[in-house]
C-alpha cells in the first residue's frame, strides 16, 4: 500500500513566510514536495533534447540528453545536428519509476523496454519481441507496494525485502542491518535531474531552503537544477536541521548552492534601520546597490570610536558612496584603535586624548608606515619580517599584517579626519573638542612615479615606440594562436580603442565609404575607404573611425575564422543567425550566446596578453628588459593617442580620432614630445638672452642664425651653462677655446633661463670643491700664493654665477603667466631628466619634429 508524501502545512505569516504562490510558479510542487524544473523554462539552465520524439532534458550543449548525446559521439559527432537527429530512431522513452507500470499490467515498475524485470525476463528466455510477448495476453503480476523507505516514491522490486532497485543495493552494501530501522533513514533516490524531493529534510531546512530559492530567482539569475540537487542531497546525508547554523565546506561545487542560502539568510531578517549599530556592518543591508561586503568594527574596543564610525557609515551608505570608501571607515578606525591602546587608559573617553594625542596617532602612524616599508624589503623566512609584522595590524583573514602604504597613508588619515569631522558636535557635546585633525595634518596624496614616461616622451600608460613595434612585428604575433586570440589582440594595438567596446564590436563593424580624392593632375576620383562602426558605452553613442586596409583585413579574416570554426552562427549564405552577433563572441557554450551574442570577459583579454608576453623578451630602445606588466589593453588606447601625436597629428584631428568630446580629454592620453618642448622654450628663451655683463642681446630669429652661419661659417656652439660665439672655437666645433673653457671670464659668452638647472648644478659642485680645498689648505695643500689663487678664483666664479643666476630668475619673473608655465614645466622637466634633451640640442637649435618615415601603427614605409 503506498502513501503519499506529507505536505508542507502553511507555517503562521511571518517574515519567514516564503511567497508560495512566486515559487508556485517556479517549479515547487507541495504534493509531494518536491521542486520541480519544466523543461524550457526560462529560469533555470535545462532545455529539452533536440532529438524530435526525445522527452529527456539536455544540460549543455549540443544540447542532447545524455542517451542521444552517447549515439551522437559513436556515429562521429556530425556538425549537422538537426539532420543526424532527423535520420536516428527516437530512443526508447524516459524511465521514471512509480510512474510507468509494466504494459502488461502488473503492479510494478518498468524498465526501459516497458516492462517489469519478469516479464522482461520471461521474454528473454522465450527469445519473443515486446510486441509478440504483449501478444500472448500474459496475466499480470501482483505487485508487492510502495518501497519501504519512508522518502522514497517507487515501487518496491524485491518480495522478501519490499525495497526498490537501488535502496536495495544500498541495504546490501550496508551489511543487511534491521530493514525497518534502515529506512527509517535512508536517503532518498534521485534519479531525474529535472525533479528534486524536499520530503527528507527537516521542516525548517526546508523553509530555509526555500526561501534562499526564492531570493536567488528573484536576483534574476538562472538556477542551475543539478546545483539544488547537490544541495539538497548534501544537507539529507548530512542530517542537518538548521542550515543558517551549519558548518558548510569552504569551497566545492555540491555545496555552492548551500553556501549562497546561507549568506541570504540573514540578509532577509535584517533591519536596514538598526544594521549600523552593529559591530559587524553588512553594507548590503545599508543599502541594496552594494553587492556584498562588510566593515569590522568588532576590534575596536572605544565606544566613542565605534559611535562616531557607525554614524559616518550611515551618512556614506545614504549618499550612495562607494564600498571601498565604507571600507575605508572601517580600517581607519581599527587602526586609531590600535593605537589607542598604547595610551593610558586605552584612550576608552574621547577626552582624555586630547589634540595632543591625535599629533602622536600621526606620529605612530608614520612609524607603521616605515615598518611597512622594511615589511616589504625582508624575506619570508627572516625572523626579523614577524617582529615588524607584529607591529602592524593584523588582517582577519589571516592572510599576514595590514600594510600602511603611501595610498593607504593618505587615506587612513584622511578618511579618520572625516569621520571626527562628522562627529564635532557630538565630541563637544562630550567635551572632546579638541579630538580633530587639520587638512595640514593630512599627508600629500603619493604622487605616480613618472619617471619612465618622461624619459621616454609618452604618456604614464602609453608603451615606448620601440616597445610598441617589436609587439607589432610579425614574429611576434605569430606566437599568439591563430584566430580570435591573434585577432583580437591585433586589432586593439592597431584601432586604440576601449577595451569594452573591442569585446563587444559586432561582426558587420566593418563599413566601406566612397569619398572624392583629388589626383596631382587635377582630376577627381571616386574611393571606397574602410571605417569601423561601434558603439561607445561611455557616452551612449554611435562612433565611426577611418581606418587603414591593413586594419580592415584584420577584421575580414576574424570574420573567416568564425564561419569556419562556428558555422551554426551563420546562415547558409554567410549572414550571421543574429544581427547582435559579435566579432569576438565567447565559445562558452550557453542558452544566452546560442548565437555568439556574449563578449569575451576582461580578464581573458588579460590571460591572453600574459601568456604571450610570457613566450619572448621585449627590450626598450635601451636595448634593457621591458616590464611586460606595463603591457595591458588600456595600454594600446594611450599608445595610439602618444604615437599619433608625436608625429604631428593635430590636436582637432586627434580629437576625432579618440571619440573625445572635449579636447582636454584627448591631452591627457598623450604628452608634447620633447622636441615640441624645446622649440616652445627657445621661441620664449630668444627674447631674454644675455652676456656675460647682463647686457640684452638683441632677439634673433631662425634667418639671423642662418645668416651668422653663412657669414661666418657657424653661429655658436654649447658650452656649460650657455652658448660661446668666439669664431675659432665655433668652428673648431667646441674644441678650440682659446682661454682653455674659463667661460665665466669670457667675453663670447652668453647664457638665457633654459639653462636655471645646470647653472644651479655648476654652482653646487664648484661650492663643494671650494669647500673640500679650504678644509685642505694648510694640510694637504700648502699655504701659498698659488692655494691662495685657486680658492680666490673658485670664489669668484660661484660669485659669478650667483649674478647668472639672479638674472635668470628675474627674467622668469617677467614673462607672462602662461609663458612662465612652460618655462617652468621645463625647467622641472630638464632638473628631473637632464639626460634627456641635450644642452647642445637646446642651444644649436639641432631638434626638429621632423615626419616619421615608418608609421608606428601600419608599420610601413609612408608615400608622401
Amino acid at each position: 500500500m503506498t502513501t503519499s508524501a506529507p505536505l508542507l502545512a502553511p507555517a503562521p505569516a511571518t517574515e519567514w513566510e516564503p511567497d508560495w504562490d512566486y515559487l508556485a510558479r517556479h517549479g515547487l510542487d507541495r504534493s509531494p514536495l518536491q521542486l520541480c524544473f519544466p523543461l524550457g523554462a526560462d529560469w533555470h539552465l535545462l532545455r529539452r533534447c533536440r532529438h524530435t520524439g526525445c522527452d529527456r532534458p539536455a544540460t549543455s550543449w549540443p544540447w542532447l540528453c545524455h542517451r542521444c548525446a552517447s549515439d551522437w559521439r559513436e556515429a562521429g559527432a556530425p556538425g549537422d545536428i538537426d539532420s543526424w537527429c532527423a535520420s536516428t530512431p527516437v530512443p526508447f522513452a524516459r524511465r521514471t519509476y512509480a510512474e510507468h507500470r509494466c504494459r502488461v499490467g502488473c503492479d510494478r515498475a518498468a524498465e526501459a523496454s516497458g516492462l517489469c524485470k519478469s516479464c522482461a525476463s520471461e521474454r528473454r528466455v522465450l527469445g519473443l519481441t515486446v510486441e509478440e510477448y504483449l501478444a500472448r495476453d500474459r496475466a499480470p503480476r501482483p505487485g508487492f507496494g510502495k518501497c519501504l523507505v519512508r522518502v522514497c516514491p517507487r515501487m518496491a522490486v524485491v518480495r522478501r525485502s519490499r525495497l526498490c532497485l537501488p535502496h536495495q543495493r544500498q541495504w546490501s552494501n550496508a551489511g543487511t542491518p534491521d530493514r525497518e530501522a534502515w529506512a527509517l533513514t535512508a536517503a532518498a533516490i534521485y534519479t531525474s535531474v529535472d525533479v528534486v524531493p524536499l520530503t527528507d529534510l527537516a521542516p525548517t531546512v526546508v523553509v530555509q531552503v526555500l526561501r534562499g530559492y526564492e531570493a536567488q530567482l528573484r536576483q534574476g539569475g538562472r538556477i542551475s537544477p543539478a546545483q539544488v540537487k547537490s544541495a539538497v542531497r548534501w544537507l539529507c546525508d548530512h542530517a542537518v536541521d538548521d542550515l543558517a547554523a551549519a558548518e558548510l565546506p569552504p569551497k566545492g561545487a555540491t555545496t555552492t548552492y548551500l553556501r549562497l542560502w546561507q549568506r541570504t539568510l540573514p540578509l532577509l531578517e535584517a533591519d536596514p534601520a538598526t544594521e549600523h549599530t552593529r559591530t559587524l556592518v553588512r553594507l548590503r543591508i545599508l543599502n541594496p546597490r552594494y553587492k556584498g561586503g562588510s566593515v569590522d568594527l568588532r576590534d575596536v574596543h572605544a565606544p566613542w570610536v565605534t559611535h562616531l564610525a557607525q554614524q559616518y557609515l550611515l551618512r556614506l551608505a545614504a549618499a550612495g558612496a562607494s564600498s571601498a570608501r565604507l571600507m575605508t571607515v572601517g580600517y581607519a578606525s581599527r587602526w586609531f584603535a590600535m593605537f589607542l591602546r598604547t595610551l593610558p587608559g586605552e584612550g576608552r573617553r574621547p577626552g582624555d586624548v586630547g589634540r595632543d594625542g591625535m599629533l602622536a596617532y600621526l606620529r605612530w602612524l608614520t612609524h607603521r608606515a616605515r615598518d611597512t616599508s622594511d615589511y616589504q624589503l625582508l624575506n619570508d623566512d627572516d625572523p626579523v619580517r614577524q617582529v615588524v609584522a607584529e607591529r602592524l595590524l593584523p588582517s582577519r583573514r589571516g592572510a599576514g599584517p595590514l600594510l600602511v602604504t603611501p595610498v593607504r597613508h593618505y587615506e587612513l588619515v584622511k578618511v579618520l579626519r572625516e569621520v571626527l569631522e562628522h562627529g564635532r558636535a557630538w565630541l563637544a557635546d562630550n567635551h572632546a573638542a579638541d579630538v580633530h585633525l587639520l587638512e595640514m595634518d593630512v599627508p600629500p596624496y603619493p604622487e605616480r612615479d613618472d619617471t619612465a614616461s618622461e624619459l621616454e616622451d609618452r604618456s604614464q600608460d602609453a608603451l615606448p615606440e620601440q616597445v610598441f613595434l617589436q609587439l607589432m612585428d610579425e614574429r611576434s604575433l605569430a606566437l599568439l594562436p591563430a584566430g580570435t586570440r591573434r585577432n583580437y589582440v591585433e586589432l586593439a594595438m592597431r584601432v586604440g580603442r576601449r577595451p569594452w567596446e573591442l569585446r563587444h564590436l559586432e561582426f558587420d563593424c566593418l563599413q566601406w565609404h566612397g569619398i572624392d580624392v583629388e589626383d596631382p593632375d587635377g582630376t577627381v576620383r571616386r574611393r571606397s575607404d574602410p571605417f569601423l562602426a561601434y558603439w561607445m558605452q561611455k557616452v551612449r553613442r554611435r562612433h565611426k573611425l577611418p581606418l587603414h586596409p591593413s586594419d580592415s583585413e584584420v577584421i575580414t579574416r576574424q570574420q573567416d575564422h568564425l564561419r569556419h570554426e562556428a558555422p551554426h552562427l551563420f546562415h547558409e549564405d554567410g549572414r550571421p543567425r543574429s544581427t547582435r552577433m559579435l566579432l569576438f563572441p565567447t565559445p562558452r557554450r550557453s542558452r544566452a550566446n546560442a548565437l555568439g551574442e556574449r563578449p569575451y570577459d576582461s580578464g581573458t583579454i588579460g590571460y591572453w596578453l600574459q601568456t604571450w608576453l610570457d613566450q619572448f623578451a621585449v627590450t626598450d630602445e635601451h636595448g634593457k628588459p621591458f616590464d611586460p606588466a606595463r603591457v595591458f589593453p588600456y595600454a594600446f588606447r594611450h599608445t595610439y593617442a602618444q604615437l599619433r601625436a608625436d608625429a604631428g597629428v593635430p590636436l582637432d584631428i586627434l580629437q576625432v580620432l579618440m571619440a573625445h568630446q572635449d579636447p582636454s580629454t584627448t591631452q591627457v592620453y598623450y604628452r608634447p614630445s620633447h622636441p615640441r618642448r624645446v622649440e616652445a622654450v627657445r621661441a620664449i628663451a630668444a627674447k631674454y638672452q644675455f652676456d656675460l655683463t647682463g647686457g640684452r642681446l638683441r632677439t634673433r630669429t631662425p634667418d639671423d642664425d642662418l645668416a651668422d652661419r653663412i657669414r661666418a661659417g657657424v653661429g655658436s656652439v654649447p658650452v656649460p651653462a650657455g652658448r660661446c660665439h668666439e669664431m675659432n672655437n665655433v668652428r673648431a666645433d667646441g674644441h678650440g677655446c682659446p682661454v682653455y673653457n674659463r667661460c665665466f671670464s669670457c667675453t663670447f659668452y652668453t647664457t638665457d633661463f633654459t639653462h636655471l638647472p645646470e647653472l644651479r648644478q655648476l654652482r653646487s659642485g664648484k661650492a663643494e670643491q671650494l669647500a673640500a680645498l679650504e678644509s685642505a689648505y694648510g694640510s694637504v695643500l700648502t699655504a701659498g700664493p698659488l692655494s691662495a689663487a685657486n680658492l680666490e678664483l673658485l670664489r669668484q666664479e660661484i660669485q659669478q654665477i650667483d649674478e647668472l643666476v639672479g638674472k635668470c630668475e628675474t627674467d622668469i619673473g617677467s614673462l607672462t603667466p602662461e609663458e612662465r608655465t612652460t618655462v617652468e614645466s621645463w625647467l622641472h622637466t630638464r632638473d628631473r631628466f637632464l639626460t634627456v634633451i641635450p644642452i647642445a640640442a637646446v642651444l644649436a637649435g639641432r631638434q626638429s619634429l621632423d615626419q616619421p618615415i615608418v608609421d608606428p601603427i601600419l608599420t610601413e614605409r609612408t608615400t608622401g
